[in-house]
């Protein structure tokens, strides 16, 4: 009997024997993969309250790759948030930095506006920031417009809707 041909998915080939296995591994994964990952972690640690964990996780994506502005901001939320004054200058400064940085680039800043009122930023730099959030969220929304029915999304008309109730409250049918 011959043998059947060994399935592969997509670019995936299944190796036909474990010396193949070895000669088909993958490289190690790059510092910048290698830091996304640790960021990744340290979001799972801090939505599960584990912040003290985060913050190494952060830190250690940081030490790999510096310029990682996502990392550096949730890292100085997340100091903030279980009271690590440690090293607090030294990351608002960079913060600031890497906020400029990104805005005289054009690109959204990894601070969120909300999380603004935790650094001490001077007004013109919050309302910068706040700028390219708005047009980021609005380049999305002009992004998503093709994908909506003609007449874009709308509410019906009340009485289509369900009805009136007792003082005007709509009642669910």
């Amino acid at each position: 009997r011959g043998r059947r041909p060994l399935p592969s998915f997509g670019s995936l080939k299944v190796p036909d024997s474990p010396r193949d296995l070895t000669a088909t591994a993958p490289s190690a994964p790059s510092t910048e993969a290698q830091a996304l990952a640790h960021y990744h972690a340290a979001l799972a640690h801090q939505a599960s309250g584990r912040v003290g964990a985060a913050v190494r996780h952060f830190r250690a994506a940081l030490a790999l790759q510096a310029d990682f502005p996502a990392a550096l901001c949730s890292l100085a939320r997340a100091q903030s948030s279980i009271c690590d004054w440690s090293s607090r200058e030294a990351t608002l400064v960079s913060v600031r930095a890497s906020l400029v940085r990104q805005l005289d680039e054009g690109a959204c800043p990894a601070l969120q506006p909300f999380d603004a009122f935790a650094v001490p930023l001077e007004l013109p730099l919050v309302l910068r920031l706040a700028q390219a959030h708005a047009a980021a969220a609005e380049a999305v929304a002009a992004s998503l417009r093709p994908l909506l029915p003609p007449g874009g999304l709308c509410h019906p008309p009340r009485d289509a809707a369900a009805g009136s109730g007792a003082a005007g409250a709509t009642r669910l049918r």
